[in-house]
């Protein structure tokens, strides 16, 4: 259940007045900046209390709210396993495929060997 928001005097006498935009942002002076005459918290009470009485935040000086940014979607990043498995199993069926030949060429190596450590005299 939701309660009725009440707001302070101070916030209230701030919603009837007109203020500058520099009440609002920050200002860089003389090589510093100075902090704006309404903190952010302070900002969001004052829209608050001038949605509530019928005010537009706009007609007293207060900037517009910004559109809300997009999102921008990633897809998730996962394992480094999950990530490289698809190259991994294409590298498997390649070499795969060329094992009978690898196959091939070890039994001839091996059969060549053979006849070389084979002495040549019979005995």
């Amino acid at each position: 259940m939701a309660t009725v928001r009440t707001f302070s005097a101070s916030i209230l006498s701030h919603i009837k007045a007109e203020h500058a935009e520099t009440c609002f942002k920050p200002i860089f002076v003389n090589g510093h900046w100075r902090s704006p005459r309404f903190s952010l918290r302070r900002q969001a009470e004052l829209r608050k209390a001038c949605t509530l009485n019928g005010v537009d935040p706009v007609s007293i000086g207060m900037p517009p709210l910004a559109p809300p940014k997009i999102m921008q979607k990633k897809p998730p990043k996962g394992h480094k396993q999950q990530r490289q498995y698809a190259d991994k199993q294409a590298v498997i069926k390649k070499n795969m495929e060329d094992m009978p030949e690898k196959i091939r060429k070890w039994k001839e190596t091996l059969a060549k060997e053979k006849l070389k450590a084979k002495p040549v005299l019979p005995f």
